[in-house]
This record gives C-alpha cells, structure tokens and sequence, in this order.
C-alpha cells in the first residue's frame, strides 16, 4: 500500500467529537455482527443491550495500535460521566463485572462504530471474542460544594484485532 495525501481543511478543525449513546451487551448469542465493506460491520443489539445518553463532554473513546512481531492488535478506552447515580443505577453498573461486553458508540457527528468486536478476533455471526469490553473501574464521586453533581466515571477497556469499524 502506498502513502497517499492528507489533506485538512478549515472545517476538519471543528469537528464534533465525544459520544452521544452508547448502547451496551453481552454476547449472549442475539448479537449478531457482520463484516462489511470499507471496514464497516452491520450490527443487530443483544436482547439485553441497554442504552446510556451522555451530554457533551462527558464520555470519549481512545483506540491505539501497536504492532510487534507482523501482529497489529489494538487497545480500545470508554471513559464516561454518569451523573446522578443512584443505588439502582450503581448496582446496574456492577452487574457488568468479568462479562465480556460490546459497545455501539454514536457520536456527535452522527456516525457510529462497534467496539470490543472485531472481525480477526471476533469472527461472524453471535461469535463473541476473549477480547470484549471489560468493565476496568468505577469511580463514584459525591461532590463538594453545592454546585457539584455527584455521579461514576465509568472506564471500560477491550483489546482488538483491528481499529473499531463503523456501523454500515
């Protein structure tokens, strides 16, 4: 493959960026994912996926690559604010201890991507992977002053075979 041209233009530097809905599930075997063209995946939700709203500002995702050896594997983050937790939320949060998660993330450019799937380590079809969305920590925080909401910072990591794809 060889390099080609990227160019960037004046509107490329405001682009919206951040997580709008991330939906949320096992594989249970109602998943279902399918590679498609140009890196994308057609995706059917778990029956028991669930759907959290964020505002502005309040949840990203970070992928790295990193290869050794001809192996590309790469790291996907979820960093979100929840605010507002209470203890049904809270309890809801810790049911997804060790479970192997996917996540489909809208953004706030209206695309969508699939993260803790992949089609080298995942496979087709409800196959899940070793290598889901893993809850890594919840950070609960009260608040101080009066103005202060109290709520979780929600951390979640997953290991891939390639980049998240876009929904298709």
């Amino acid at each position: 493959m060889a390099l080609s041209a990227i160019s960037v233009s004046n509107t490329d530097h405001f682009a919206k960026g951040g997580v709008k809905i991330l939906t949320l599930g096992t594989f249970d075997g109602t998943a279902s994912f399918t590679a498609a063209a140009n890196h994308g995946v057609t995706h059917v939700a778990a029956a028991d996926a669930v759907t959290i709203d964020f505002e502005k500002e309040t949840c990203k995702i970070t992928s790295s690559t990193s290869q050794e050896k001809g192996l590309a594997m790469t790291t996907v983050s979820v960093e979100c604010y929840i605010p507002k937790i209470s203890g049904v939320k809270y309890a809801s949060l810790e049911a997804m201890k060790g479970e192997a998660l996917y996540a489909q993330a809208e953004l706030w450019d209206g695309s969508s991507i699939i993260l803790g799937w992949d089609n080298v380590l995942g496979g087709t079809g409800t196959a899940g992977t070793d290598f889901g969305l893993f809850l890594e920590s919840i950070e609960s925080d009260s608040g101080a002053a009066l103005a202060d909401q109290n709520g979780v910072t929600l951390k979640l990591t997953g290991v891939q075979g390639e980049e998240p794809r876009t929904v298709a």
